[in-house]
């Protein structure tokens, strides 16, 4: 990689650790808000991508355990888990996140500029899944995000309001900004 290639991509790892960071402090937020809500509330059918406010959040977690563990590093999830199923409860949420969240933070502040034009092939369904780790990444990110606005949609309709946060606030909130 050429010196300029280099500080190119420590500029794009740079800006994904940033909004990685983001959604790991946003994502605490709403799991406040869950807290907040009755089981019956929590674990109602809601007819969404996956059917319940504890089933979109679970599955925030276990896309990124799916990319990260399985599909970048290799390692078979645990099919017997029920780690990215239907989630049973806030318990079981909030356990998961105490796991998750760190693994997250860990995994995207270890790797190197170099380390996002790493191509990845994994089997999947009998075809090879090819991606390089940059867009693996940012498919991550836009993975949160759209499940977080489906969230805001559904917290609407009962009149709940999602903790909503823009860039700005967060950078405020954490110090990272004006």
């Amino acid at each position: 990689m050429s010196p300029e290639e280099e500080v190119r991509r420590k500029a794009d790892l740079d800006s994904i650790r940033e909004w990685f960071a983001y959604n790991d402090h946003v994502r605490k937020k709403y799991l406040k808000v869950l807290e907040t809500l009755s089981p019956e509330q929590l674990t109602k059918d809601r007819e969404a991508s996956f059917p319940s406010l504890l089933d979109i959040s679970e599955h925030i977690l276990w896309a990124y355990r799916l990319w990260i563990d399985e599909r970048y590093s290799g390692v078979r999830l645990n099919e017997t888990d029920s780690f990215g199923q239907k989630c049973a409860s806030l318990e079981q949420l909030k356990s998961d996140s105490d796991r998750t969240n760190p693994h997250i933070l860990e995994f995207v502040n270890n790797l190197q500029p170099q380390d996002l034009v790493r191509w990845i092939e994994r089997p999947r369904d009998g075809e090879t899944l090819r991606f390089n780790v940059e867009d693996m990444l940012w498919h991550l990110i836009e993975e949160e995000l759209q499940h977080r606005g489906e969230l805001n949609a559904l917290l609407w309709q009962i009149d709940i309001d999602p903790p909503i946060t823009s860039w700005s606030r967060w950078k405020k909130e954490t110090g990272r900004g004006p």
